[in-house]
């Protein structure tokens, strides 16, 4: 079996297909933010799901385990997709309430740049942020809730790779020390 070093332009192929892989899960994120945002609920089921999916996602697209780079990579896209996604629900309470106004279909709207330019004039007005300052606080406080032990676990993992050593080479070590039963530790006596 080859190995890749991690400086190598293989690996760093590697790492582009894996933020490449992990970036999907940005839209993702933010539809099924929008659904149960419209059902009225803040779920931290969103951040986990979110924070699991970069992480899987990474994984298939470098074929490896994670670096200390790329366990920070998944928590800048699921903070990026918490914010978007809150963001997102604003838009969607915009479209319900001018396509409620108007009769005019919210889909049509979306595509309407008279609804952007009036949606962010409405937004602009003093106060109008700040009446989603309890939601933002919610949102912040459970999408961390949610997403804590997945980051966290991205972070170990990423600690358990040996500096210096390619992520595949690193896995392949662990990997035959377990085989071995290596793994474990000495008798004491």
């Amino acid at each position: 079996m080859s190995e890749i070093d991690s400086t190598s332009p293989q690996a760093a192929v590697n790492e582009t297909r894996g933020v490449l892989f992990s970036l999907v899960i940005i839209p993702a994120g933010i539809i099924v933010w929008g659904i149960l945002w419209n059902f009225g609920f803040i779920a931290s089921i969103v951040g986990w799901g979110v924070a699991l999916g970069a992480m899987y996602l990474y994984r298939r697209g470098t074929g490896g385990r994670l670096t200390k780079a790329s366990a920070i990579l998944i928590t800048v896209i699921t903070v990026v997709t918490l914010c978007l996604a809150f963001f997102g629900g604003i838009v969607l309470d915009g479209l319900q309430g001018f396509s409620q106004a108007s009769g005019i279909s919210p889909f049509a709207l979306f595509f309407n740049s008279q609804f952007w330019s009036s949606l962010f004039g409405i937004l602009g007005e003093p106060g109008v942020l700040g009446s989603y300052t309890p939601d933002f606080l919610f949102a912040l406080l459970f999408g961390a809730l949610g997403c804590f032990q997945v980051i966290r676990s991205a972070f170990r993992e990423a600690k358990a790779v040996t500096p210096g050593v390619g992520a595949s080479e690193a896995t392949t070590d662990v990997d035959a020390d377990a085989a071995n039963g290596d793994d474990q530790e000495p008798p004491r006596p």
